[in-house]
């Protein structure tokens, strides 16, 4: 069974969850996998110099084609490295984790444990983070996993390109459009309330 997106009123939920709790990663976990459309094994790639120019938050984050999907395999020439602008909220996020944990040491994993000393966390820590979190929040953690962040990104993507498919699908870095729109869930009464306006 596949992943779901998160609502809005579920990401409001979980963002005051993890700021009540004074939990910066997970915070920025949450909010930069639903504000760029990573995926989770190239945010755990994440490394403090890859947010931090020195001075300030950077503006923009580039994922580099080896940490990429594909980026190692076969075809790893055809992959490209992937740029995202940071919404201010984000790196608002970002500033409040550095704050945290510090920007002395830039090789230190952005997304990492007490136990990992400075290294990523991994899939399964993030998997248990979000449902955890779910479940205080009173949300259903049915479908709900780590792919569920970029599916976040990519259903938001679609509606504020006014339902381009091919825009969302240029900047999620799909190769194909029919990629994208398996991430993209319509239920039926969505569907009903579409016939129902051209069926006069």
């Amino acid at each position: 069974m596949s992943a779901r997106p998160f609502t809005e009123s579920e990401f409001s939920h979980l963002s005051a969850h993890f700021s009540a709790a004074g939990r910066t990663r997970n915070l920025l976990l949450l909010k930069l996998g639903c504000g760029s459309g990573y995926r989770i094994s190239e945010l755990l790639a994440l490394r403090v110099r890859d947010v931090w120019t020195g001075t300030e938050v950077a503006k923009e984050l580039t994922i580099a084609r080896r940490n990429l999907k594909g980026g190692r395999g076969a075809y790893h020439r055809s992959v490209r490295g992937r740029r995202v602008p940071l919404a201010e909220p984000v790196r608002e996020a970002i500033r409040e984790h550095l704050a945290r944990i510090g920007t002395d040491h830039p090789d230190q994993a952005l997304f990492s444990t007490t136990q990992a000393k400075g290294e990523p966390m991994d899939r399964s820590a993030v998997f248990r983070v979000l449902t955890e979190a779910c479940r205080r929040c009173g949300i259903d953690t049915t479908r709900i996993s780590t792919h569920s962040l970029r599916k976040t990104f990519v259903g938001r993507i679609y509606k504020a390109s006014n339902h381009d498919l091919i825009a969302t699908q240029r900047i999620v870095g799909h190769t194909s459009p029919a990629t994208t729109a398996r991430y993209l869930e319509t239920d039926s009464a969505q569907l009903d309330l579409l016939m129902l306006a051209v069926a006069a």
